[in-house]
């Protein structure tokens, strides 16, 4: 996705090297070259450290050595093209791209994970205060089950919590969410196994 978005829509992908290298595992200079790289991208895909030099300040052997790393760390390929009856070597940058999606993923996760933890904590916390003590690991456990079960949005639980008012209880609540049970939500594995970490994190 990322490459398409940057071979047919100018995704500035450069501004994205630049501002997340580190989080990368890039250095300064594998950045700098990753950047050249992608500006010979832009022409063509045949490699050449002599183009690279045009572009960047740096000595053929520091250029090499930093090609190396990033062949290492799994940002680029190179393979033998063959053509008009002459081998000549081409570069891929797709690597790149997939693990600035990858990084964009994690991302992603992580808000989720966060999002959940501040939701579960507000709704013990609602309960806490309905009930005026704390709340025992069973009644633990059933909220645990609506938010990683997906069963029930954040915003139908705290409409319930409403509703029950002075009525408040862990079946009470249930009971008034299982009126009207939602479609099932799909989450997928990497969701699940952020909202665990949360659940380990309360017991």
């Amino acid at each position: 996705m990322l490459r398409r978005l940057y071979e047919e829509y100018d995704l500035a992908v450069e501004r994205i090297l630049i501002k997340e290298y580190k989080r990368l595992g890039l250095t300064m200079q594998e950045m700098q070259v990753l950047l050249a790289l992608f500006s010979i991208y832009k022409k063509r895909r045949t490699f050449s450290i002599s183009a690279i030099a045009k572009r960047i300040e740096y000595s053929t052997n520091d250029i090499g050595g930093h090609i190396e790393s990033l062949l290492n760390k799994g940002f680029m390929l190179i393979s033998l093209e063959s053509k008009d009856q002459r081998e000549r070597e081409i570069f891929e940058l797709d690597p790149t791209f997939k693990k600035i999606q990858e990084l964009f993923k994690q991302d992603d996760v992580e808000k989720i994970k966060q999002q959940e933890e501040s939701h579960i904590a507000q709704t013990i916390r609602r309960f806490e205060q309905g009930l005026g003590r704390m709340l025992m690991p069973y009644e633990l456990e059933n909220i645990r089950v609506w938010y990683e079960d997906k069963t029930f949005s954040h915003e139908q639980i705290a409409k319930a919590i409403d509703t029950a008012k002075e009525k408040i209880s862990i079946k009470y609540v249930e009971r008034i969410l299982n009126q009207n049970i939602p479609k099932e939500i799909e989450i997928d594995d990497e969701v699940n196994q952020a909202l665990d970490e949360v659940f380990k994190k309360m017991k």
